[in-house]
C-alpha cells in the first residue's frame, strides 16, 4: 500500500503539467478509484486532487516573486487553465491572492521595518519547507500537516 502512494507521488510529480485525473491513474496503477482515492489520503493527508493543485501553486511562488510575468502567464506555465481557478487555489492554500503574495513580498529587501522584514522572511522560509516537505513525499510519506497548519 505504501510503495503505491509513493509511485503515485512520483507520477503526479513527474507529469505535474498533464491532465492527471483519476480515472487516468486507476489506468496507469491497475487499482480501483476509491481504494487510490483512500489510501492517498490516508499517507499523505491529502486528496488526490489537493496535492496536484498544491504542488502546482507552489511552484508558481518564484514566478511570482523574481519575475514580472503576469499572473495569467504564470498560472497557465505552470498548469492552471484559468487565471481564475488558479486564484481560487492560491487562495484556498496560501490564504492570499497571488497579487497580494506578490505585492507583499515581491519587494521584500526594501522593507525598512526589521520586525516586519523578519515575519516576512520567516513565513517564505515556511513556504519553502512546506514546498521540499511536499515535493519529497515519495520518499519520507510524511504528511506536512504541521506545516499546512502554519501557512492557514
Amino acid at each position: 500500500m505504501e510503495e503505491t502512494v509513493k509511485e503515485l507521488c512520483t507520477y503526479i510529480l513527474c507529469n505535474i503539467y498533464d491532465d492527471i485525473t483519476i480515472e487516468k491513474l486507476e489506468k496507469i496503477f491497475f487499482y480501483n478509484r476509491y481504494y487510490l482515492i483512500r489510501i492517498f489520503k490516508q499517507y499523505t493527508g491529502y486528496t488526490i486532487k489537493e496535492f496536484i493543485n498544491t504542488v502546482k501553486v507552489l511552484k508558481t511562488l518564484d514566478p511570482l516573486l523574481y519575475t514580472n510575468d503576469t499572473i495569467l502567464k504564470i498560472a497557465l506555465n505552470n498548469g492552471f487553465n484559468s487565471q481564475e481557478y488558479y486564484s481560487e487555489k492560491f487562495q484556498d492554500i496560501l490564504g492570499l491572492s497571488p497579487l497580494k503574495f506578490r505585492k507583499y513580498f515581491h519587494k521584500i529587501d526594501e522593507i525598512d521595518n526589521i520586525y516586519e522584514l523578519k515575519l516576512r522572511k520567516q513565513y517564505l522560509i515556511y513556504l519553502n519547507q512546506y514546498k521540499d516537505q511536499l515535493l519529497n513525499i515519495p520518499y519520507t510519506l510524511e504528511s506536512p500537516d504541521k506545516l499546512k497548519k502554519l501557512i492557514r
